[in-house]
């Protein structure tokens, strides 16, 4: 109850002072009205990739958290529902190089694509708002270490020392990145759909 009332208060002190400063922008002013709250049913996994749809589920409720775009409810009070269903992981060589010494060819780049499916759903008036297969991927090296492979490993143009998200084994790094980078996509998809 009092981290309530407290939560409550540093969101009024927040909100006065981003309107005052005029600089407050919400993605709330391009969603329909009538929704204000968002149910996110469990994540379903179609892939043979274990645990992602956990890892998929933590990323999006912490950027709807984060970003305030609409409040996270349980189903049966909620506006809308989203829904997501991961098909499949692609998990490929990217790049290749010729050794010198040799005529074969040897992996320097692997490329991991998620494809998932979203769906949202308008309780209220029982109706699809959007429905669209989306995908992201992230990259990795043949190293041990993801902070030193020389790649960049999401494509934000920054390497390395440079990117304070790529850290870790480099396999799991790269799906970490590409589940950013689909979070990040689902909820473009969202707050563009007016």
């Amino acid at each position: 109850m009092e981290l309530s009332r407290n939560k409550k208060i540093i969101n009024t002190i927040l909100f006065i002072l981003l309107f005052s400063s005029c600089s407050f922008y919400s993605l709330k002013g391009s969603l329909p009205t009538h929704i204000k709250t968002i149910s996110i049913s469990p994540i379903i996994n179609d892939s043979s990739e274990f645990g992602i749809n956990d890892q998929i589920s933590e990323i999006v409720l912490d950027r709807f958290v984060s970003e305030n775009i609409l409040d996270i409810a349980d189903q049966d009070i909620a506006d809308s529902r989203l829904n997501i269903t991961i098909k499949k992981l692609d998990d490929k060589p990217y790049t290749y190089s010729y050794q010198s010494n040799s005529i074969y060819e040897q992996v320097e780049e692997y490329r991991i694509v998620v494809h998932a499916k979203i769906v949202w759903y308008d309780l209220t008036r029982d109706e699809l708002l959007l429905e669209s297969n989306r995908s992201a991927w992230g990259a990795y090296g043949t190293g041990l270490d993801i902070s030193n492979d020389l790649i960049d490993n999401d494509g934000d143009g920054l390497i390395d020392s440079e990117d304070d998200n790529e850290f870790g084994s480099p396999r799991e790094s790269a799906v970490r990145l590409a589940m950013q980078k689909l979070s990040d996509d689902i909820i473009n998809q969202i707050t563009s759909t007016w």
